[in-house]
């Protein structure tokens, strides 16, 4: 299999211009040119996984900071501490566990909310320390 920039080789020339950057000029018969797109082609696709494996890393780096973990501690203390005073509130004034997990997760709604969910809201309940047992509620006979 013959190298693609074989075709390419001869009929490159390249021109220096001002502020560090050059020009590229390519001269290509006619029956070479479907070889410079496929070069072009598979550069291009090269170039998207460089692009994406960098992307990813850094991603995988701010998710691994210490400092996105102090965040997303913070937040989700928050999240418990909005969930027991809500749940304390609700119980006191009768409602029974059910439906204060209910009420609690229809006032999340409201406000669009992403962890409204009443599957998200009782397991958290319970991590938060407000009784109970994860998963779902026993039906009252």
């Amino acid at each position: 299999m013959t190298s693609l920039l074989l075709h390419l080789h001869d009929s490159l020339k390249v021109t220096p211009l001002e502020d560090n950057q050059v020009q590229v000029t390519v001269t290509l018969q006619s029956d070479e040119f479907i070889h410079y797109v496929r070069l072009l082609d598979s550069l291009t696709g090269f170039l998207h996984v460089i692009k994406n494996k960098d992307r990813l890393a850094k991603a995988k780096a701010h998710y691994e900071s210490e400092e996105y973990a102090e965040e997303t501690g913070k937040v989700k203390a928050q999240y418990y501490s909005r969930l027991v005073a809500s749940f304390d509130l609700y119980t006191s004034q009768g409602f029974d566990r059910k439906a204060a997990i209910k009420q609690i997760s229809a006032d999340l709604r409201r406000e669009n909310h992403p962890w409204s969910s009443p599957d998200l809201v009782r397991p958290s309940l319970v991590a938060a320390g407000r009784g109970g047992r994860p998963g779902r509620p026993r039906r009252q006979q």
